[in-house]
């Protein structure tokens, strides 16, 4: 609180304003020493009327108070409770009552409440609670913890019988259960009953209408506080050294998620770009960089990856061999040693650029080469943090682990168009078997430990390896069966193959399918309904989410065709939704005898998590400045989204300590997740917590402290 409340006398009759409370809906959260489990928010209320209907009125005269919901100003939601004094002011004393059965209280600390004095003058009332039909109060000398709206520190203060909020206060007034006393008017000799929270039946709330004509007050976000798993705060914590953090969502290009464009159209797409990004896609022919048996030249892949940490992004890119449309991707030297090829038209292949040949996967050079060149990539570059994510590729058309229609069991008849190879009236197979598919995927595993892989189709033999999957026709061919899909689709493998839990430590990735990519914005939710694809209409891209828990999609289209009003909002958020967001709701610190201390309750409020163990830092920022910094061990990557059944956030609390040789003064304390790219360049994007304390340089502050020479 900025202004030092006046002390008040103690008034002799209690106001009691009793709220609703239904204990079965009480919305729980884990994290300590934080309001995580409401009592009334005043949100269910339609009308004043049925407002008053659950509140019984009683005053020291015929008149005293007038009590309605408000929408002027509030806390959370868009309600609060509004009390004003009434006429002719004859009331000393007045109470709005509401009883509820006996209930368990015992899992908490103590009671909060939001309140707003809106007048020019301070406002003195009691909060009391009932437990066995008796009212526990502030009695002589007691202490509450108050942090008005603009502060991030919970001040103590000490007040005589009544608590004092100042003319035009807003903010949380928080009450620990051993600053309750049984009121002394109830008691025939000696006050000595302990509060009994395993029996509570009660709020209670007063004030002197009389006294306070002139104050509009208004209450909302009635909770208590510290209930649940005690451990989610640090044993040190205290009302003084615990800050309230508050959310913001985080910017649509936080690093490795989100849409992104093909880095070869940055030259020409339109800008400014109303969708901001992290990442670039580029595709690259295996030709462009092996010359022969573990022989590689690294520059043409050198300068896409420098092209694209210049503008602060990380690199997606897929290594090809078959490009429809493109010439091949195939190194000459194999081609020398007599590996076999075959020329296609699927996917309007050859024309003026040149003709594309799919080769035969199954030479025993060529798996020779792949399984080098795999092994060469991640020697140089598993770790690097130019790479957000690499496809494994080299596969099939496009490198997308698929030649259809030369699958090996599309009916000749069945094909629109004449198949360039069948056998028995099918298309033959035209992929790798599936022994040399499985050992691509396992050199990939066992060349990197770092950087992570992505393959394009869920699979018997990709189980248990440690790669994720990017699906390519996302939003159109994602949905499973019981969702209008089909078992082939990218859902359905998952659920055939037993990964739908893959995302929780892999990643989850992809491309819009590109003929919906502009189109699918103009509805709500987004979703591609126009000029039948094949048939089919789009699916619905939240529901593809929810499902797939993906953190990044190329969507190039809407990067090149401008979107505008709805359909741009659309977008955006449809970018910003996807992968991790992390919240932090609460931190601590503490500095002591030259050992600074700091905690914080973190949540993951996104859809994925963040799969890289970025080096996070804690920094002490003073008056002038300068700023000492400390790495920590925390890893933010186990951290997973809200659980779909409970739709309970997982909170964890994350501590570090350390020896601080912080001179006498005060500080912000700040932490961050250190984007590995800014040892590359200085324009490298920061990772953003989805706080409104947040800070555009990727510190955000989570608490002060203040040293002095006593210390």
């Amino acid at each position: 609180m900025k202004r030092k409340a006046k002390l008040v006398l103690y008034l002799s009759v209690i106001l009691l304003v009793i709220f609703t409370v239904n204990l079965s809906n009480l919305k729980g959260h884990t994290a300590s020493l934080e309001t995580d489990a409401t009592i009334d928010d005043f949100e269910g209320y339609s009308s004043t009327e049925e407002l008053k209907q659950a509140y019984y009125f009683w005053s020291s005269s015929e008149n005293g108070m007038e009590w309605s919901l408000s929408q002027e100003h509030f806390n959370d939601g868009t309600q609060s409770m509004m009390i004003v004094a009434a006429e002719p002011f004859d009331s000393s004393w007045t109470s709005l009552t509401h009883r509820f059965s006996m209930s368990d209280w015992s899992d908490s600390s103590g009671i909060s409440f939001w309140i707003h004095n809106d007048a020019d003058e301070s406002l003195s009332f009691n909060f009391d609670v009932k437990s066995e039909s008796k009212a526990f109060g502030q009695e002589g000398t007691f202490t509450v913890a108050v942090k008005e709206e603009g502060n991030s520190l919970w001040e103590e203060h000490a007040f005589e019988s009544m608590l004092t909020v100042p003319e035009h206060f807003s903010g949380l007034i928080r009450i620990a259960w051993n600053q309750f006393t049984e009121e002394y008017w109830q008691c025939s000799h000696n006050c000595e009953t302990d509060l009994n929270l395993a029996l509570v039946n009660g709020i209670e709330f007063g004030y002197n209408p009389q006294a306070h004509k002139d104050n509009d007050i208004y209450l909302d976000s009635i909770s208590l506080w510290g209930t649940g798993d005690q451990s989610l705060a640090p044993e040190w914590a205290a009302p003084s050294n615990t800050f309230q953090l508050h959310y913001s969502p985080a910017p649509i290009d936080n690093p490795l998620k989100g849409f992104l464009p093909f880095s070869e159209s940055v030259s020409w797409r339109t800008e400014p770009n109303e969708i901001p990004y992290s990442m670039e896609f580029f595709y690259i022919g295996l030709n462009d960089i092996m010359q022969h048996f573990d022989e590689f030249d690294w520059s043409k892949l050198e300068t896409k990856l420098n092209d694209v940490a210049s503008r602060g992004n990380q690199a997606i890119f897929r290594v090809y061999l078959d490009y429809p449309h493109r010439p091949s991707g195939i190194p000459p030297f194999l081609l020398d040693l007599g590996l076999e090829t075959k020329d296609y038209h699927y996917e309007s292949n050859g024309g003026p650029n040149g003709t594309s040949v799919a080769p035969n996967y199954d030479d025993e050079n060529l798996q020779l080469a792949l399984t080098q060149f795999i092994e060469a990539l991640g020697n140089r570059y598993d770790g690097d943090p130019r790479i957000g994510f690499i496809q494994a590729g080299l596969i099939g058309f496009w490198g997308e682990w698929h030649t259809h229609p030369q699958d090996g069991w599309t009916p000749a008849n069945s094909w629109d168009g004449e198949l360039v190879e069948q056998k028995d009236g099918r298309a033959t197979d035209w992929m790798p078997s599936l022994g040399n598919q499985e050992a691509i995927v396992q050199g990939f595993d066992q060349s990197f430990d770092q950087t992570k892989i992505l393959v394009r189709y869920p699979t018997e033999f990709n189980q248990n390896v440690n790669v994720g999957y990017h699906d390519d026709s996302f939003a159109f061919q994602t949905l499973p069966p019981c969702l209008g899909g089909e078992v082939w689709h990218f859902v359905g493998r998952l659920q055939e193959n037993q990964e739908m839990d893959k995302w929780k430590t892999e990643p989850i990735g992809g491309e819009i399918r590109p003929e919906i990519q502009l189109k699918m914005w103009d509805n709500d939710p987004p979703q591609y309904i126009d000029e039948p694809i094949g048939g089919a209409q789009g699916e619905d891209y939240y529901k593809s989410l929810e499902l797939t828990h993906a953190s990044w999609l190329k969507i190039q289209e809407v990067f090149q065709t401008p979107l505008s009003g709805e359909a741009m909002k659309r977008a955006q958020e449809g970018s910003r939704d996807l992968g991790y967001e992390y919240y932090v709701s609460t931190a601590y610190v503490k500095e002591t005898d030259g050992f600074l201390k700091a905690a914080i309750n973190i949540q993951n409020t996104g859809i994925a998590p963040f799969y890289y163990d970025w080096d996070i830092e804690i920094a002490a920022k003073g008056t002038n400045g300068t700023v000492q910094s400390w790495s920590t061990d925390w890893d933010i990557t186990s951290i997973l989204p809200k659980d779909k059944d409970t739709r309970e956030h997982n909170d964890v609390l994350m501590e570090w300590s350390s020896t601080s040789t912080l001179s006498e003064g005060g500080y912000d304390i700040l932490v961050r997740v250190v984007n590995p790219l800014l040892e590359s360049t200085s324009q490298a994007k920061s990772f953003h917590f989805a706080n409104i304390e947040q800070e555009e340089n990727g510190w955000l502050k989570i608490g002060e402290v203040e040293i002095s020479n006593s210390r």
